[in-house]
Formats: structure tokens, sequence, C-alpha cells
């Protein structure tokens, strides 16, 4: 089921050249986790902001549960949407407890606001703090507060402004988790924004991608991570190796050696071979498929990157295992356990 759909939203501030919000067109489902994702200035704050209704857009239709929200001039007010909004900031009254900042956005004509805010503080793990004011709590458990004051009233979709900027970074993947397990629990279909992959690959069931107010892409983690429509976002999830390479009738020549490959023969004009520094493996000898010069090694502990150039060189970089030794070394070998050919021009 359909829970919200965008057809062609666009939105221009009126100082601004360019549209914030350009052609935006897609449809999220129920129960679904969304992340919005782009660089500074792509559109996803905006286009959060005018699901929410804190925006009016310029052009185009939004449909939230069936019901049409939004088309031309007429708005739906944002406190009749049904949405849950939680603030970067997290935006929690200083001077309530945090079961009076729950019980503070429901419904004045529920039966028991009181059960209601004490059960959705449970769900999000914060069953012994109702009488903590926020500063007394984490930074992990403000979060939680903000979510269950959000969740609270059952709305339709749940919007949130970069869940995990605040956190530190041993606390944002236990942070990270909590979050999707909550959502998932409670079954509500969200939508997030960020500007780091680790927490969209980490949360998203899908993932949309803005560029210059443009959607490039929107599609499952491992499709825009494996199947990247274009370079923009190929690259947004971390650079990828690119050799030039000459296609003959059985294979690639590259300046790093020769690769055997059936796809050689559907080109007939140099090409471009990318990969991710994770599809190589490395051998700390020569003599393999493919040899470098070592430029650089740098450790991080789990994995090592080794950086390798060619004659002219041109670089790659390769993830490895941080036991190989390459102490001493010059040169190594490697090979392209997955790779993509495009056209080189």
């Amino acid at each position: 089921m359909t829970i919200l759909e965008l057809q062609s939203v666009e939105k221009k501030y009126s100082q601004a050249e360019n549209f914030a919000v350009k052609d935006v067109s897609f449809k999220v489902t129920s129960g679904e986790i969304l992340a919005l994702v782009g660089e500074s200035g792509s559109g996803k704050t905006t286009l959060l902001r005018l699901i929410a209704g804190l925006e009016h857009p310029d052009n185009g239709i939004i449909y939230l549960s069936g019901n049409k929200i939004v088309e031309g001039r007429k708005s739906v007010p944002s406190n009749q949407r049904k949405v849950g909004m939680v603030f970067q900031d997290y935006a929690l009254f200083p001077h309530l407890t945090i079961l009076e900042n729950v019980k503070f956005g429901l419904p004045k004509n529920l039966p028991d606001p009181e059960k209601v805010a004490k059960d959705t503080l449970k769900l999000v793990g914060l069953s012994e703090n109702f009488s903590k004011y926020p500063h007394q709590l984490s930074g992990g458990q403000q979060q939680r507060v903000a979510l269950a004051r959000a969740i609270a009233p059952q709305p339709s979709i749940l919007l949130m402004d970069e869940p995990f900027s605040n956190l530190d970074a041993m606390l944002k993947d236990q942070v990270r988790e909590e979050i999707r397990q909550i959502i998932k629990k409670t079954g509500v279909t969200a939508i997030f924004v960020t500007h780091d992959t680790r927490d969209a690959l980490s949360t998203a069931d899908r993932i949309a991608i803005l560029h210059k107010g443009r959607l490039q892409q929107i599609d499952s983690p491992r499709n825009l991570y494996e199947k990247p429509v274009n370079a923009y976002v190929a690259n947004f999830f971390g650079k990828r190796n690119e050799i030039l390479a000459t296609p003959t009738v059985d294979g690639f020549y590259t300046p790093f050696g020769f690769i055997a490959d059936e796809r050689s023969k559907q080109y007939s004009e140099k090409v471009r071979l990318l990969f991710r520094p994770e599809h190589a493996t490395l051998y700390n000898e020569v003599g393999q498929v493919l040899n470098g010069s070592i430029f650089k090694v740098s450790y991080y502990g789990d994995h090592q990157i080794v950086k390798l150039a060619d004659e002219d060189g041109k670089r790659v970089s390769i993830k490895t295992s941080p036991h190989l030794d390459l102490s001493n070394l010059t040169q190594v070998g490697f090979s392209l356990d997955y790779f993509e050919v495009e056209p080189a021009f």
C-alpha cells in the first residue's frame, strides 16, 4: 500500500537562481524506511519540509494515505497531515519532563494521554525515566524521547531530519540499530534525511539520492551500490577506481596488465574498467594477472587501503586484509573479482 506519493514536485526560493527541488516523483510504501541523501544544497531537507507542510511547492502534487494534501495553491495545513516530525536538535522542551514532552504532542481528546505517553516511552526503551528532564539524559536517550513524541499520536508517516548527526561515532552504530528496530516494531512508515552514507546504508530499506534538486536514483542500498545509474550515484558511496583499457578479441589491455574477458568483443574503441576497492584481490608478490607499484599504504585497523600506480603514475586503490604484510615491497600483484565496462568517450 502506498502511503506517500510525490508527482513532479518543485520548489524554488525567491532569492535563489536554481530550483531547490526539481521535478521529483516517487512513492513510499507502508512500513518502509526511506533515506533521502545528498550533499549540502541537494534539496533533501527542502523535500522533507514540503512533505511536512513547513514549505509549499511551486508545482506538483503530494498524496498522503491516499488523500491529496498538496495541489497547486491548495494545501492541507501541517497540523492536519498526521505527520510525525523529529527535528535535528530534537526540539524537546527543557522545562518539561520527558513524560510531559511526549504528552504535549498528543490530541487533547484522548481518554488517557498519560498511559499512551508512558506506553510509547516504554516502547523506545525509556521505562524508568518518566520524571527526568531532557538535560539529564544522554544524546541517544534524548533522541528516543523525540521519537516517542513523534510516534505517540500514531502518524501516517514519520519524518526525521539528520537523526544521527548529534551523536558521537561510538554511539552512532548502536543508536541506528535501535531506531530501526523501534520504527519496524511500530510499523510506521518513515523518511529520514542524512548526508552520511553509512546512516542510509545501514538503516534504510530504500535510498533516494538527490543532486542539485533532482532525484538521481531511488533503490535498495545494494542496488545503489552495485548498480548505480550514473557516475554521481556510484561515487556518492565511495570513489570507484577507473582504468583505461584497449579491447581485443579476447580481453582488455591495461597499463597494469592484460585481463581476459569476453566482454571485450563488444567494443572497438577504448573503454573504462570501473571497480570498487573491495572488488580486487591483492597479492604480496608480482606475476599475477595485474601488477602495480606501491604508492601508499593506509592502515585502518580492520583493513588497509593500498594505492598502486602504473608506469604513468595513474593510481588505483585496493582494500585488503590488515594482516597482509607489504613491508619492504615496492611492487605487488592484484586481480579484479568484479568490474564494469563503459565506453571511454
